[in-house]
Parts: structure tokens; C-alpha cells; sequence
């Protein structure tokens, strides 16, 4: 009988971790059953790491206001793509660019406002002098239906070194 109990209680605790599990690059990191487009935002990264794309490069979500995002099994921390509640946050993205044979990555935080109904396209601006790296944010709707005025995005940006 204690048996069953504690697999109940294992099992109730893996379908909870299921739903907030980063499935194919993708993670929902709210409470609860998936929203329609027209209720929440999206976070989206870049995935052309090394398939010969002139870019080249990774930008993955991996904490959103401190809290990591789940990884995906096999690939680098974080998610290709994230939804998210209407509001402000502090993303936390992992950059990556391959060039030869070597990887050559940072860790930087975006503060972006987001809206609903929203993609906001996570973009890298290398200036080469400066030996820097920015992001830039290409807001655009997730759909036909509600709000189609995404804004700017960022807020303000903190640049890490890795």
C-alpha cells in the first residue's frame, strides 16, 4: 500500500514537471494549461549553429527573472522558444558563435516588455572594433487575431562575460 502511495506521488510530481518540460526547444513558463497566442508572448532564439548559415550562431532563453529554463535534452541549456505572460522580465540569453573549430559564447540579460499576441525574435549585433556583442529584439504578432502592436521589447540590456 505505501508502495502505490509513493508511486502516485511520483507519478503526480513527474506530470507536473512535464508541463514546464522543454519539449523540441520549447518551454511554457506559466502556471497552468497553454494559452491561446492572443493571451501570452514568445520568446524566440536563433538556431543556425554550425549549418553553414552566415550567422552561424545560437541564442537560447536560459533563465527568465532568475528562474532557469528547463534544459532540452542533449543540446546547450535553455529553449529555442519560450511563452510567457504579458509583462516585464529580466532574459537571461546563452550566445553562441561557431567560427572553424572554435565556439566562442557569453551570457547576457535583456530586460523586454512583452505583450500579448507577440514574438519577440532575439537577434545578435557584434561590433567588431569593440570586440562586443548586443542583442536586438524584432518584435512581430503571433497571429491575425488581437493585438497586433508589439512595441520595442527591450528595456534596457546588462552585458556578462562568460
Amino acid at each position: 500500500m505505501k508502495i502505490l502511495i509513493r508511486g502516485g506521488l511520483i507519478l503526480a510530481l513527474a506530470a507536473t514537471l512535464a508541463g514546464c518540460a522543454n519539449k523540441a526547444g520549447y518551454v511554457q513558463m506559466y502556471q497552468g494549461t497553454a494559452l491561446p497566442p492572443v493571451q501570452v508572448g514568445f520568446l524566440k532564439g536563433v538556431y543556425e549553429y554550425r549549418k553553414g548559415s552566415a550567422a552561424n550562431e545560437t541564442i537560447r532563453i536560459v533563465a527568465i527573472d532568475g528562474l532557469p529554463v528547463p534544459r532540452q535534452y542533449g543540446v546547450a541549456e535553455g529553449a529555442n522558444l519560450v511563452s510567457i505572460l504579458p509583462g516585464q522580465y529580466d532574459v537571461k540569453l546563452f550566445y553562441v558563435h561557431a567560427s572553424g573549430v572554435m565556439d566562442y559564447y557569453t551570457y547576457s540579460t535583456v530586460r523586454i516588455h512583452v505583450q500579448p499576441n507577440c514574438i519577440y525574435q532575439f537577434h545578435s549585433k557584434l561590433a567588431v572594433n569593440r570586440k562586443d556583442i548586443d542583442f536586438a529584439v524584432m518584435p512581430s504578432p503571433a497571429s491575425s487575431a488581437g493585438n497586433q502592436d508589439c512595441g520595442m521589447g527591450v528595456v534596457a540590456e546588462r552585458q556578462q562575460r562568460a
